[in-house]
């Protein structure tokens, strides 16, 4: 029997025995599943495929290699040993997949989570794991085990085959060297989940708002093996640990200081809320933030109506960073991404569940698999998430779906949207390979001309826009947050981890600005992680603990955070730094106070304490 054919098989084996799981979960909460329709559980068999598929290839690329070894070397025994090897690994994996779904099953009901590195780190204790377990998790893992045994069975009688090797010639040997990387490059594409720009991840398995349709949907095992992963730093803690507890607590409690009373700014305290975020926009785009002059005229227009931050960073370098900054005030720490990690993301705070009677809402022309950003939004409650696969009729590039004709599409989506809403549009058309619809005009004889090109055109479309909505009904009751996700290399030559290299734009618009402060600027030093706790403080809503950012219009502290590839920085008013992780040793340094060292160094161990505790 060839070896296709075996491959074959084992594919729709185990598909066959991660879906028996997924029923044996559904049967344990068989009560919350029946709530939904029948299109909604089919979806859990379309969108579950890949991740399965993508599990099944990693195996597939190891039983591969064995089998490759297998059949140059013409020993019977070897043979024996090999054919038992794969038979053994397989047998391994079912048993080892029976004790997650297992362990899934029953850790759910607590947590609401699914198996994960934080839950596999309490068998540090395995005392502690079972005086806490109950008769019925003893049950359901012994249940999960008997299923098990049955597809062992399964595997011996109707999948497993002895791999012989036979008799060959040079032609023959070269054929086989040829044949293998072509085999692995065939699994290594189902294991990435094809030739798209972004590999697969879980935003990919999720669908809906109900987190429990998408937990089931997620292979157990991909899961847990991204999830230990990703979170491999952990293993020992705190590794940014220095300071007493009492040390840290005492510097966190005088950064969140308020006043009695903060500046406001808007003259409704329930105003529709439009989030535009502008990908890869740097402060050098921006004339009156000391950029170049003439790339985006439009958004120069819009400051002499808005309320300009003069002193505004981003606290990371990456679109999926920015995503959980904004919206949950979360810090972003050197080497982990928090949003990448579902089960810790579904838990943080965000502006979405402190506005609970806003309708929300999320629109993309490109892939929000990206970082995962499609599943901390449906995560996070979002009512309505749509990407580049809702808008493929419109005109495209190589990322997704063009600016100015999201712009026009975001117009119609706000039409039809319930106030008091919370809506934002992500822009695309700022990001390599910068391939817009419009003429390149400006040159600063640089290579990131294409770059500087790209912003203008979304400058332009930016302008159209505002222009488009001012006569529609919900206008004068919202509040516009222009606002990059992040920054980009600029003419401006910048050194990768200095503080200008992550000052970025931000702009409040509206009619519901209050006329003082139309025109304006706020000069006082912000980030990422203050804008929701800054709007919930206009709309008068106690967020006293549960966001690390401050209220920018109160006693804030002006202290800002940041995060490169290697590394972390600090920016105050009197100085800033950068330390280098890698090098362990300050890359930049200005400042006239020493203890801006520590302050920082006390910031990263309380964030990585927080980041460990979700």
């Amino acid at each position: 029997m060839s070896n296709f054919k075996y491959f074959i098989r084992l594919f729709v084996f185990w598909l066959l025995y991660f879906f028996v799981n997924r029923l044996f979960f559904i049967a344990n909460y068989l009560e919350e599943f029946l709530q939904f329709s029948s299109t909604e559980l089919l979806c859990i068999v379309k969108k579950s495929v890949r991740l399965d598929i993508s599990f099944i290839a990693y195996l597939s690329v190891i039983i591969t290699i064995l089998l490759f070894f297998n059949s140059i070397i013409l020993r019977k025994r070897f043979n024996t040993f090999i054919s038992g090897l794969v038979y053994w690994i397989n047998a391994l994996f079912i048993v080892a997949s029976a004790l997650i779904i297992g362990g899934e099953v029953s850790l759910y009901a607590e947590w609401g989570t699914k198996l994960n590195f934080t839950a596999l780190s309490h068998f540090a204790n395995p005392s502690e794991v079972f005086s806490t377990a109950t008769y019925g998790n003893y049950f359901t893992m012994l249940i999960a085990i008997f299923i098990a045994v049955v597809f062992v069975k399964i595997y011996t009688v109707l999948v497993h085959q002895f791999f012989t090797s036979t008799r060959y010639n040079y032609k023959q040997f070269i054929v086989k060297i040829i044949k293998l990387p072509i085999v692995l490059g065939m699994f290594l594409l189902l294991i990435r989940g094809g030739w798209k720009e972004i590999p697969i991840n879980l935003s990919d398995a999720y669908f809906s708002n109900n987190i429990i349709l998408n937990d089931v949907t997620v292979n157990p095992n991909w899961n847990l093996i991204q999830n230990v992963l990703k979170n491999k730093s952990n293993f020992k803690g705190n590794p940014y640990k220095k300071y007493s507890q009492e040390q840290v607590d005492k510097f966190i409690k005088s950064i969140k200081k308020k006043s009695d009373s903060t500046t406001y700014v808007l003259t409704n305290k329930n105003p529709n809320i439009v989030f535009i975020l502008l990908e890869s926009w740097s402060a050098d785009n921006i004339e009156s933030l000391g950029g170049l002059k003439g790339i985006t005229p439009n958004f120069k227009a819009l400051e002499k109506e808005g309320l300009s931050f003069t002193n505004f960073y981003s606290n990371g370098w990456t679109s999926d960073q920015g995503m959980s900054s904004i919206f949950s005030s979360f810090p972003v720490l050197p080497h982990v991404a928090i949003i990448n990690q579902t089960d810790k993301a579904r838990k943080l705070p965000s502006l979405n569940k402190s506005l609970s009677n806003y309708h929300s809402s999320y629109f993309f022309g490109g892939q929000l698999t990206y970082g995962n950003i499609k599943g901390y939004l449906l995560s996070q409650g979002f009512d309505v998430v749509k990407d580049e696969s809702y808008y493929k009729h419109l005109p495209s590039g190589a990322l997704g779906v063009h600016d100015e004709y999201m712009f026009i599409q975001f117009k119609e989506e706000l039409k039809h949207l319930p106030e008091p809403f919370m809506s934002t549009l992500f822009t695309i058309s700022s990001h390599s390979p910068f391939d817009f619809p419009a003429e390149h005009k400006l040159s600063f004889n640089s290579k990131e001309d294409k770059y500087v090109n790209s912003v203008a055109y979304t400058d332009k479309c930016l302008g159209d826009f505002m222009g488009s909505v001012k006569d529609e009904n919900w206008y004068a009751n919202t509040l516009f947050v222009i606002v990059a996700d992040h920054s980009h290399n600029s003419p401006i030559k910048r050194r990768f981890a200095q503080k200008e290299r992550f000052k970025i734009p931000m702009l409040w618009y509206g009619e519901v600005l209050d006329t003082n402060h139309k025109g304006a600027q706020w000069d006082k030093f912000a980030s990422h992680i203050d804008i929701t706790p800054t709007i919930l403080s206009q709309m008068e809503i106690n967020v006293d603990n549960d966001y690390f950012g401050g209220d920018i219009f109160d006693n804030n502290s002006g202290f800002i955070f940041y995060s490169f590839g290697s590394g972390y920085g600090m920016i105050k008013e009197d100085g800033n730094s950068a330390f280098s992780i890698t090098y362990n040793k300050f890359i930049e340094s200005n400042f006239n106070d020493s203890s801006i060292v520590s302050e920082a160094e006390m910031f990263l161990q309380h964030s990585f304490d927080r980041y460990l505790s979700y």
